[in-house]
């Protein structure tokens, strides 16, 4: 199951189908045996007795029908025993499964959601959905094989006995094996949706209420709030008196149609004797097959009961695979669609937030083009920083982006990020050398220009300064190293990208007046963007030579 695709339950059966195969073989082993246990019992019973009454009983062959007696019993113990086991190792290994599809959404989706996507109640909600998920094929997918596998065993004794039991047995097994579910199922699927969504609503309700009880308390709204939790259970309390009228339907009409066909197997197989005026069977069939066709229906009517709740679960089940499915990010064609060099960039009432306070920068008209520098001006707090996030795809933001004059979402579009070098205010250095956090910029980068690229930031010194030069291990984060060297150290890893597009966070927060110059002519010359933007609050020759936009 690839860990993009889209969840469906027909994937998972077929996820690991030779995992799934053992317990299927097992359970119908067991379920055969179980059918075969009861009707060979009934034969051997009444065989039995109509022997000893016969006064033939010495002769009675008993070994072999009780041996065989035996080893179904066996069967059936063993299969059940085993099929638990192996469905269980099986079960294991959806789970796994599942867990990593899950992290694989969580790890793709949105930044922005990260917060949403680790509350307490989804986390609990995706353990929920998970545990109703991989129950599906122990309790829908399997007893309706149980039931039509034993419908065919039945059948075929049936067609020994007398071929006439067909007609009934196919009538009755397409009632209790399609029509009698899909009935119930139909009559209760909604209950069993809304069942599940209260649930998760219940249980969130209920968890707010202990954080704000003081306050409800305090306020006096103590009273409305448990009043909405009351409408909530009487709602719970509604659907779930339907689900179980459903089902309770479904059993009353399960055993229905298992007592119609005995009454029509025994009028199909007997005759009305005028002149006893009682009831025989008809020449050809014996009483001792005819107990234990009885029993083995009795035993299919064990099976196939289940079946009439399987659609609970099958309704739990798709409401945990259409929420799991709304955790997977879908690709967006602008994001995926090929971006020639950028040249011009034109913003129209754009503005960058954050989820989920939605706070951020107020919405700007502007535009730029291949040679011009911009500076974004303003006091502290006026959404600078959101603003340039936005424009780097990295936050959120609403208005219209015109890339190369072509209207573009920018959020998450790595087409479009892969032309900018975007640097923020609290860059991330990773805790490995300086080296291999420079070749995250261009992993074919050489010696010669590993050093060129920190001598542009006035780093060069400094690193040949230490004992292992380019491969000093850096601390997590950086913490070994000042505010100015990280910062200046993310730099170089921008310039050595080589993008047509640079953003600038407060580049020169922390340095003195001769790095400025140093990162500057740098900028201006050899690691020269086509388009620089801007955002400082100390100037800077670059910000003499851009063009100022105040917010």
């Amino acid at each position: 199951m690839s860990n993009r695709s889209k969840l469906s339950l027909k994937r998972l059966l077929l996820a690991s189908p030779w995992g799934f195969s053992l317990p299927v073989v097992m359970g119908v082993a067991a379920s055969l045996a179980g059918v075969a246990l009861l009707g060979i019992s009934g034969w051997f019973i009444s065989a039995t007795g109509l022997a000893t009454a016969m006064g033939v009983g010495i002769v009675f062959n008993y070994l072999t029908p009780g041996a065989i007696i035996r080893f179904m019993a066996i069967l059936r113990t063993a299969g059940r025993y085993g099929e638990q086991v192996s469905a269980h190792n099986h079960l294991l290994g959806l789970l796994r499964l599942l867990r990593l599809w899950v992290w694989d959404q969580r790890v793709a989706n949105d930044s922005a959601n990260l917060y949403a996507q680790s509350r307490g109640d989804l986390l609990q909600r995706l353990v929920s959905d998970l545990d109703q998920i991989i129950r599906w094929p122990l309790v829908v997918f399997l007893p309706w094989v149980y039931a039509l596998l034993a419908y065919v065993a039945v059948a075929i004794l049936a067609y020994v006995i007398s071929p006439i039991l067909l007609w009934p047995l196919v009538i009755s097994g397409t009632l209790q094996v399609v029509i009698v579910p899909y009935v119930c199922g139909h009559f209760a699927r909604h209950a069993v949706h809304v069942g599940q969504i209260l649930g998760v609503h219940r249980r969130s309700r209920f968890v707010s209420l202990f954080s704000a009880l003081i306050t409800l308390t305090i306020r006096g709204h103590w009273q409305d709030y448990a009043q909405r939790l009351d409408e909530l259970d009487e709602r719970q309390r509604r659907t779930e008196i339907r689900i179980q009228q459903a089902v309770s339907l479904g059993r009353l009409l399960s055993y229905g149609v298992t007592i119609v066909l005995l009454a029509s197997s025994f009028y199909l197989l007997s005759d009305f004797n005028e002149d006893t005026k009682r009831w025989a069977l008809i020449d050809g069939v014996q009483g001792t097959w005819v107990v234990g066709f009885v029993l083995s229906i009795l035993a299919v009517n064990e099976l196939v009961l289940p079946l009439v709740q399987s659609f609970v679960a099958q309704g739990q089940s798709q409401v945990g695979l259409r929420r799991l499915n709304q955790l997977q990010q879908n690709a967006q064609a602008q994001a995926d669609s090929k971006i020639d060099r950028i040249h011009y960039m034109a913003f129209k009432h754009w503005r960058g937030f954050y989820a989920p306070s939605g706070m951020g920068s107020n919405a700007i008209d502007f535009s730029v083009k291949t040679g011009e520098s911009i500076w974004l001006r303003g006091a502290s707090g006026v959404g600078k920083s959101t603003l340039l996030a936005a424009m780097a795809g990295d936050c959120l933001s609403s208005g219209e982006a015109l890339i190369n004059h072509q209207s573009c979402d920018l959020y998450g579009n790595q087409c479009y990020q892969s032309q900018l070098g975007y640097l923020p205010q609290t860059p991330y250095i990773f805790q490995q050398s300086i080296a291999a956090n420079l070749l995250l910029g261009d992993p074919a980068a050489t010696d010669e220009q590993l050093w060129a690229v920190l001598d542009a930031v006035a780093l060069a010194d400094w690193a040949k300064s230490l004992p292992s030069g380019l491969e000093t291990l850096l601390s997590a984060q950086g913490r070994n190293l000042s505010g100015g060297q990280r910062k200046r150290l993310a730099l170089a890893r921008l310039l050595l990208r080589q993008t047509p597009v640079l953003l600038l966070d407060e580049p020169f927060d922390g340095l003195d007046k001769a790095t400025i110059e140093r990162i500057c002519y740098s900028l201006e010359n050899h690691y020269k963007p086509d388009i620089l933007m801007l955002v400082s609050h100390v100037g800077s020759r670059l910000g003499d030579n851009a063009r100022v936009i105040e917010l």
